[in-house]
């Protein structure tokens, strides 16, 4: 995590160094991405930089925890605006993404897929895609439309639901089908969590 130093910055000065960061990793590799770049394009001296961060990974780490919760605002956001309807709220959010994805957070997801380990790594050390995260949505989630109200049960509800979300905008990213295609397979595959495939038995 950032130091305090880092924290008490003016928001131009943080923003200068996240920028730098976030086209670094979208550019290399998390192995071969490069400190010195960083430090030279947000123009700040070397020292300043460890005074704001122990290392790459630490900064890494917190640029990812910095667009995680962008997302958890827009996914709370969307559930405001659909009733406390989580699939509807997950369906929104995989528009709004693919919609706002240019060549410049496409590059950037890639590679963030590229380091799949160094992921693993931090959700074992820093909650990386915990679901303490995904918590965070629930007392906005209209209860009256689910047949449990266990928070257990909705964790896990939550936590399926971002999975398909993250399976699917993966497979945008990779280009694996055309973007009407894989919407309309996600769509299917959100309403089949939503209504089930077991018919109701009549006594």
């Amino acid at each position: 995590m950032p130091s305090q130093t880092f924290l008490n910055l003016a928001k131009e000065k943080q923003d200068s160094l996240l920028k730098a960061a976030f086209d670094e990793f979208s550019n290399y590799s998390y192995q071969e991405a490069s400190i010195n770049r960083i430090i030279k394009k947000a123009n700040i001296p070397r020292g300043s930089f460890y005074a704001y961060f122990q290392d790459k990974q630490d900064l890494y780490f917190y640029l990812l925890d910095y667009y995680l919760f962008s997302i958890l605002d827009t996914m709370k956001e969307k559930l405001r605006n659909n009733n406390g309807d989580i699939f509807l709220m997950f369906k929104e959010v995989f528009v709004y993404f693919s919609n706002m994805i240019d060549d410049e957070y496409l590059c950037f997801f890639k590679k963030t897929l590229e380091n799949i380990t160094i992921m693993e790594e931090k959700s074992k050390t820093f909650g990386f895609r915990d679901k303490k995260l995904l918590v965070e949505l629930i007392p906005g989630i209209n209860l009256e439309l689910l047949t449990s109200t266990a928070n257990r049960q909705i964790e896990f509800l939550l936590a399926i639901n971002m999975h398909l979300l993250l399976i699917n905008l993966i497979k945008l990213f990779k280009e694996e089908a055309s973007k009407d295609i894989i919407m309309h397979d996600y769509y299917e595959q959100v309403d089949l969590l939503k209504f089930g495939a077991i018919k109701e038995r009549e006594d």
